[in-house]
């Protein structure tokens, strides 16, 4: 985390403003895109560093996450700069944060056993959630993560290569189409 002169978060104002557009990123136009192929390795985290995907997005369950373990007690991390907007109990979740990124996209990580942030932080990629654990209904300890766009779930695997732990260089697109759902597209980059 870069610190001010004061010792306190040094918090960039233009990202900021965009976490608080980014509250309705269809504000203005019906599309919004990513450029994830110019984010730099400071601007990105792989959520669970060293971790395997132990039960993928969909399927049969229709899992609304992708389920991703490493040891018990090992520390989750943000994936992109942003504002925490829950941490706490959260239903079936346990103990669960979300945060709101500038980009667009917002990001849950539950069955904490220790949230490690408060609403209204501000995070940096890498910056701890929390502590790998199994609160809610979690049958063993894992991080369930998922990534949103105004509180809709889609397949994490669309931005993150869980097999490497790596962001995919891409644009990514999100298009809200007439009858209010969602529709994700992308174009790879080398």
């Amino acid at each position: 985390m870069v610190l001010a002169q004061d010792g306190t978060p040094d918090i960039d104002e233009w990202q900021v403003m965009k976490v608080a557009a980014a509250k309705d990123p269809f504000a203005h136009r019906n599309q919004f895109t990513i450029n994830f192929a110019n984010y730099t390795v400071e601007e990105w985290c792989y959520p669970l560093p060293g971790a395997r995907v132990t039960s993928p997005y969909g399927g049969e369950r229709h899992h609304g996450g992708t389920d991703i373990k490493t040891f018990a007690g090992d520390t989750t991390r943000a994936a992109f700069p942003g504002e925490v907007i829950l941490s706490g109990p959260h239903f079936a979740y346990g103990n669960c944060v979300i945060l709101r990124h500038a980009n667009g996209l917002e990001t849950l990580y539950s069955h904490h056993s220790r949230n490690l942030v408060k609403v209204g932080q501000w995070l940096q990629p890498g910056d701890p959630v929390g502590l790998e654990g199994r609160t809610g209904r979690a049958t063993g300890d894992h991080l369930h993560f998922e990534t949103r766009v105004k509180g809709q779930a889609f397949d994490s695997a669309r931005i993150f290569d869980h097999e490497s732990n790596t962001l995919i260089r891409q644009v990514f697109v999100v298009t809200k189409q007439k009858n209010g759902s969602l529709k994700f597209t992308s174009q790879r980059v080398k």
